[in-house]
């Protein structure tokens, strides 16, 4: 039978043993079908045998599998994303509501083994497959002015298994994000961001990316581990050129913190509460200064920043996220 690629769904679950895997906890409906698949590494057997062809053969060295998915960005199902990607989760009850929880999200500190996820490809009809001890590798978050707010999120994975169907299901409290709901703000310092007023910005982009990468043995056909390394936190922002402060930043080579804030505040949960999603970057330097001065249109700059670690906050960036859910346990 045909399989269209929007019956292609993935979901994923956050492990309980690494490599054992477990059955979804979400599935994330993409923009475009997930890219996720298992990855054949091979060489080629090339000897001195005078056969006036190029190779003599070809050998499997490693299989494992990954891939990315494009999606709306979504308040429930970012959690388990942002878990994988940045290591270290603590969910506590919102104040003064009962069944609204924030979920902070922050970089796990000298430990490459994040927590794990089991991937679970939808392919109905055909075949669905699992991929356990996967890891998110990157994330970038995007908030364009003609879509909703979405992001691509990169995934490795230690192997593909083939899988009884899995039955998509999608959570309807998973809410999405428009660029309306977005608040992007410029402070000194952390402590001045709640009252710092928000810059007014065309497009914004935001990548944060751990440089997982495969840990494989002699021995071992699919690695035995999928392990994070050093972060990298960069992102770029267009604005109209309105003064030069912006400008004076970048030349004097001033730290400065930065808020990306999402907030759904037509949707009441819990008491008086909104799905939210806040990213804080305490310290942040723009790397590059560039304006885009058009004849016939209003000149733009653009600026391109890199996040640091902020030893007075002790961290590079905290992601804080408000919803219905408990907790992202396995």
């Amino acid at each position: 039978m045909f399989l269209r690629g929007e019956d292609i769904n993935i979901g994923l679950g956050v492990e309980t043993v690494r490599g054992t895997g477990v059955a979804p906890a979400v599935f994330i409906p993409g923009k475009t079908p997930a890219g996720v698949s298992v990855d054949v590494d091979k060489t080629l057997i090339k000897e001195t045998r005078a056969s006036k062809v190029s190779s003599q053969g070809s050998e499997i060295t490693r299989i494992a599998a990954g891939g990315n998915l494009e999606f709306n960005l979504r308040v429930s199902s970012i959690g388990y994303l942002l878990k994988s990607l940045l290591g270290a989760v603590s969910s506590a009850v919102a104040g003064g509501e009962s069944a609204v929880y924030n979920h902070t999200f922050s970089i796990l500190p000298s430990n490459p083994q994040h927590p794990s996820l089991t991937l679970a490809l939808s392919k109905p009809g055909i075949q669905d497959y699992e991929y356990p001890l996967a890891l998110v590798k990157s994330l970038e978050i995007r908030t364009p002015v003609n879509d909703l707010i979405n992001a691509t999120a990169a995934f490795l994975a230690q192997k593909e298994n083939t899988h009884a169907a899995y039955t998509p299901a999608f959570v309807a409290s998973d809410y999405y994000f428009r660029h309306q709901d977005v608040v992007i703000k410029l402070a000194d310092n952390v402590a001045g961001l709640a009252a710092a007023s928000p810059i007014k910005v065309k497009n914004f982009k935001f990548g944060i990316d751990n440089k997982g990468r495969f840990n494989q043995n002699v021995s071992e056909l699919n690695p035995s581990d999928v392990i994070a390394d050093i972060f990298s936190l960069e992102g770029e922002m267009q604005l109209d050129l309105i003064d030069t402060s912006l400008h004076d930043i970048f030349t004097a080579g001033s730290y400065k913190a930065l808020q990306l804030k999402m907030t759904r505040s037509d949707i009441t949960i819990g008491t008086a509460s909104n799905p939210a999603v806040t990213i804080t970057l305490p310290k942040v330097s723009f790397e590059s200064f560039n304006e885009n001065r058009k004849i016939d249109d209003i000149v733009e700059q653009t600026i391109k920043f890199m996040a640091h670690y902020s030893a007075s906050d002790a961290m590079a960036i905290q992601a804080v996220v408000t919803n219905e859910k408990t907790n992202y346990n396995s």
